[in-house]
């Protein structure tokens, strides 16, 4: 394969921009500057560029990321900043695309893939994927708000809302987790209103299960998928989930 068309595999960088790094001596094959596009590579090849090196393209790639407020879940954006723009060179690959959504005033865990089928297995809505937020409320929680949840929600515009699962943080009256088997529009901060009550701080801590209790505070995830006694990753560090099959 021809080394410009390899990166292209494995990078987000165009056919155009990697000709112009080759040619300007940024690229290495081997420990050795090469300055042409059309040079055959080899699977077995160590290819840099820039002075990292480049993995090989996959068939599924997968991110971890703790979203930082004031960032948009979108591959570009005319106006706002996007997650895209949280991932480093050397974790960039081509068809990478953010996993659903979360506000850009939401924090918290965001799935980052380059596979289409993945991406569809957590969203699909017959699915009825888990996901869990921590939020921060106005005014004390009420146990009344497990009920009315669990009943299915008639939001303020007439939209009606799947059962969902709330409880009280221990030890706090103004803190919650509650999961949601959909994804609408603000629908956190909407269904607290419809209760009488109002969201601060938003925060998603898990997709499905496991449910990732101590995610933000005991431990972190390892490019081989292990829990590990490491502080957990600053905000914006993605963390490499699934990186398998070589194209």
């Amino acid at each position: 394969m021809r080394l410009d068309k390899w990166l292209s595999d494995a990078t987000s960088y165009t056919r155009s921009q990697l000709k112009q790094l080759i040619r300007s001596g940024q690229v290495t094959v081997n420990q050795t500057i090469v300055k042409k596009p059309e040079t055959p590579v080899q699977e077995t090849d160590v290819i840099c560029l820039q002075g990292n090196p480049v993995e090989p393209a996959e068939s599924c790639y997968c991110l971890l990321l703790n979203k930082p407020l004031g960032y948009v879940c979108a591959v570009t954006d005319a106006t706002e900043k996007t997650v895209m723009e949280l991932i480093p060179p050397e974790l960039q690959r081509k068809g990478l695309f953010p996993v659903g959504r979360l506000d850009k005033d939401t924090s918290g865990m965001l799935l980052l893939t380059n596979d289409g089928a993945f991406s569809h297995a957590l969203l699909a809505p017959k699915r009825h994927v888990p996901k869990y937020y921590r939020m921060q409320l106005a005014r004390p929680y009420e146990e009344s708000y497990a009920q009315q949840l669990a009943e299915g929600l008639v939001l303020a515009d007439g939209t009606h809302c799947l059962p969902a699962e709330i409880l009280p943080v221990l030890n706090t009256d103004r803190m919650a987790v509650i999961c949601l088997h959909e994804g609408k529009y603000h629908q956190v901060r909407r269904m607290l209103a419809a209760v009488g009550n109002h969201v601060g701080q938003l925060q998603r801590v898990a997709i499905g299960n496991p449910f990732f209790t101590n995610w933000f505070t005991n431990w972190s995830v390892s490019e081989t998928d292990q829990h590990t006694n490491q502080p957990a990753f600053p905000a914006a560090r993605p963390q490499v989930l699934v990186e398998a099959g070589s194209k």
